[in-house]
């Protein structure tokens, strides 16, 4: 696999990138093997845009009728045999459309989880100049599928956690203000401060979910904490990555609703775009995955260390000896 000399910067062990430059070898790397590129797509990327279509379609059709009868529901006398009828249809409703999402979120966590270990895999071996094989690759992944799906469910667990608590924390706090100005911008700067929180948070765990993948006998808990460790020194760059990759999904998603708000044209127009949209989000999540491998190789280089990962596993030569007292994170 040759690759140009001015294309890999990221892999010269003597030259740390910034943020820009992170971003910038992420677009590289799908292209710098074209062969492998294709499979990977296909396996990474459709059955996500598939299952999201199925999804996207499936429930647009419930909700909209869970909308209407609910509106039916305003206008008829409670007394009627028709607001009956009308309440009846409207659990039903109800309770397909929970089935039904939570099928699909469920079939989505899988995927997605799939689709992860294929990008960042794909991104380390194409960052490293390994050359790779979609055989290669399917069977590394079919090997190692079990740390990361553990790691995975505990930054999940992490994420429920944090938002139920700091959302009980804000709720409180707004419900207590009666009025008061200071308790209500109290909240608002405590919403403001989680949700920031939370974005370096997310950038830690992600790059525990590809040390996970690349790193053996490191995953869980231990994936997470050492994440937290590799990323010091470089958190405002990791936070600043995360941080652009939020505001160009915000774009996207609040570009499409002020478009559906203040432009007027037919359901089939909205819902073709909203397919678009759907589809140009699953791209950037695998992009923002490729961001992170690179950033987790460039947090080893900010430490003086090498990383070469193998066909089996993946090592740490270090490129430096510690002062007395310091301590390798």
């Amino acid at each position: 696999m040759a690759v140009a000399k001015d294309s890999s910067a990221g892999m010269d062990s003597s030259k740390q990138l910034g943020v820009m430059g992170i971003l910038r070898e992420a677009m590289y790397i799908p292209v710098r093997n074209k062969k492998l590129m294709l499979p990977v797509m296909l396996v990474a990327f459709l059955p996500s845009s598939l299952l999201s279509v199925d999804n996207y379609i499936s429930i647009y059709p419930l909700l909209l009728n869970f909308i209407i009868n609910l509106y039916l529901l305003s206008i008829k006398e409670p007394s009627t045999p028709q607001f009956y009828n009308l309440l009846l249809q409207i659990k039903e409703d109800a309770e397909v459309f929970v089935h039904v999402d939570i099928i699909f979120r469920v079939a989505s966590y899988m995927v997605s989880f799939s689709s992860m270990m294929i990008i960042v895999y794909f991104s380390a071996m194409i960052y490293s100049g390994k050359q790779l094989t979609p055989k290669d690759l399917f069977q590394r992944i079919k090997g190692t599928w079990k740390r990361p799906l553990v790691t995975r469910i505990y930054f999940t667990l992490l994420f429920v956690g944090y938002t139920v608590t700091s959302v009980s924390l804000i709720a409180m706090l707004m419900l207590n203000a009666r009025g008061s100005m200071v308790l209500i911008v109290l909240g608002a700067l405590l919403a403001l401060l989680a949700r920031l929180f939370y974005v370096y948070l997310g950038m830690v765990w992600m790059v525990g979910l590809v040390i996970s993948v690349l790193e053996d006998d490191c995953y869980g808990l231990q994936a997470l904490d050492k994440a937290g460790h590799l990323v010091k020194g470089r958190r405002a760059q990791g936070f600043l990555i995360a941080v652009i990759l939020l505001m160009v999904d915000g774009v996207l998603n609040g570009g499409y609703g002020f478009g559906i708000l203040k432009v007027q044209s037919e359901q089939v127009t909205h819902q073709a775009t909203g397919l678009i949209v759907l589809n140009i989000l699953l791209l950037l999540k695998m992009f923002s995955q490729v961001v992170y491998t690179v950033f987790y190789y460039e947090c080893h280089k900010s430490h003086g260390r090498e990383i070469k990962v193998s066909g089996d596993f993946t090592y740490t030569r270090v490129s430096f000896t510690p002062s007395d007292g310091e301590v390798l994170p």
